[in-house]
């Protein structure tokens, strides 16, 4: 089984309040992604995430071509390891949407080192 990866950072900038308020889009991130089962390509997807130097909540979910998941909130940790979506994202997968949230209304840190790990595994 070859695994392949892509990596990349979550710019600064809240795109929502602590209560799920949109602040603006302009802040989050769209990862295109390749889709399992397609053209005879056959394979998982996973997507993680890690900080540093302080702890950031973001807000994640996946597109199929036709809507939306629900929103998952994710706290990443400075002082734990890699955070995931839970499972494997759905075969059907086109894009994942990323962004950081307000931990409270208080919130300041929009700019903690917050990086994505995309892994595509061929089965």
């Amino acid at each position: 089984m070859a695994a392949d990866f892509q990596a990349g950072e979550i710019p600064p900038g809240f795109a929502f309040t602590e209560s799920g308020g949109l602040i603006h889009y302009k802040y989050g991130i769209v990862v295109s992604v390749p889709m399992a089962n397609q053209a005879g390509w056959s394979g998982d997807l996973w997507i993680s995430f890690g900080a540093a130097w302080g702890d950031a909540r973001i807000k994640v979910k996946w597109h199929d071509g036709t809507s939306w998941s629900p929103d998952k909130n994710l706290d990443v940790l400075h002082a734990g390891g890699r955070v995931h979506t839970g499972a494997k994202l759905p075969a059907n997968t086109q894009k994942v949407a990323i962004s950081r949230v307000k931990k409270s209304a208080t919130d300041t840190e929009d700019d903690i080192p917050v990086s994505w790990l995309l892994q595509v595994a061929e089965a």
